[in-house]
């Protein structure tokens, strides 16, 4: 029964996307993972489809305001370092997956600022199919033995209201300055933050992981910066804010910082990046002071 409901999210994403036909548009894959330090816990791996367009006549491409529509499928696993274990008096973080479609406007009012905003519908618990894909990447890819997945997060459905606004300084020659501030509100996250970085190199991107049409011609770029973020709610460790349910929480510590190094490299029809993230505790008891992970995506243009 499980398989027959494993494809159903991706059919879904490309029906809705199946508008996508026409002016700049592009299909990008965005992979987070943490193996590559040897860890393989608390924000586990994130993979994230997007496709997306200019809504605009290819006579009016070069004009502002550009407007662009976007859609994403993700999921995010999370779990505790002890994973294997049965004993949940002993767990830092809880299991907890997440299952989202969302949809994203742009609006650039020139070169150097943007704005966005999206809505996510989403589902955690079971229906999320966390504990289904990692346990089928365990066995086949690295060879590993089921994760155990008790008590995690409740099957809920979530909605969320995202916003952003992205800005590019040039301060010399092939070196910019990006800031952004955003926010979510919902009943799965509700948080406020902000990131500052610098980008060296010839691409004239707003914002370093942002939308890919923003550069669509032979380049690179390599990225400093650091991301700051107060997170009022964060229901992947402490439940819901209208119930008490879930059977394992934490508290959050509220406020988050994560340093981000990154590199890019675009063709005309390609854009391939990797992003360093490390990143403080969610919670008091995980084992580390910061936490690693790797991000890479492969986006195509049309």
């Amino acid at each position: 029964m499980q398989m027959k409901y494993t494809f159903l999210p991706l059919l879904i994403f490309v029906l809705l996307c199946s508008d996508l036909s026409f002016a700049q548009q592009y299909v990008n894959l965005s992979v987070d993972n943490d193996l590559y330090f040897k860890q393989d816990w608390y924000y586990s791996s994130g993979i994230f489809i997007s496709t997306g367009k200019l809504k605009q006549e290819e006579d009016q491409e070069t004009a502002f305001p550009k407007r662009y529509v976007h859609w994403t499928l993700g999921q995010e696993i999370y779990t505790p370092s002890r994973r294997y274990s049965r004993n949940v008096d002993l767990y830092d973080y809880p299991y907890g997956g997440w299952l989202f479609l969302e949809r994203s406007f742009e609006k650039y009012k020139s070169l150097f600022s943007a704005w966005r905003g999206s809505i996510l519908l989403g589902i955690t618990g079971k229906a999320s199919l966390a504990p289904y894909f990692q346990n089928l990447y365990h066995s086949m890819v690295l060879g590993l033995p089921d994760v155990v997945w008790l008590e995690q997060m409740p099957q809920r459905f979530h909605i969320n209201l995202n916003g952003s606004h992205r800005k590019r300084l040039p301060l010399a020659n092939k070196v910019s300055l990006l800031y952004e501030f955003f926010g979510n509100l919902g009943t799965q996250r509700i948080a406020a933050g902000g990131r500052l970085g610098v980008l060296v190199g010839t691409s004239q991107a707003l914002s370093f992981l942002g939308n890919p049409l923003e550069m669509k011609t032979k380049g690179y770029g390599i990225y400093l910066g650091t991301r700051q973020e107060y997170r009022h709610h964060d229901y992947m460790l402490s439940g819901s804010l209208f119930d008490d349910k879930a059977p394992f929480v934490l508290e959050s510590i509220p406020y988050k910082n994560s340093i981000e190094i990154g590199f890019a490299y675009y063709t005309q029809k390609w854009r391939f990046l990797t992003l360093f993230n490390s990143v403080t505790k969610d919670n008091e008891l995980q084992m580390s002071k910061r936490h690693k992970y790797l991000n890479f995506s492969i986006g195509r243009f049309f």
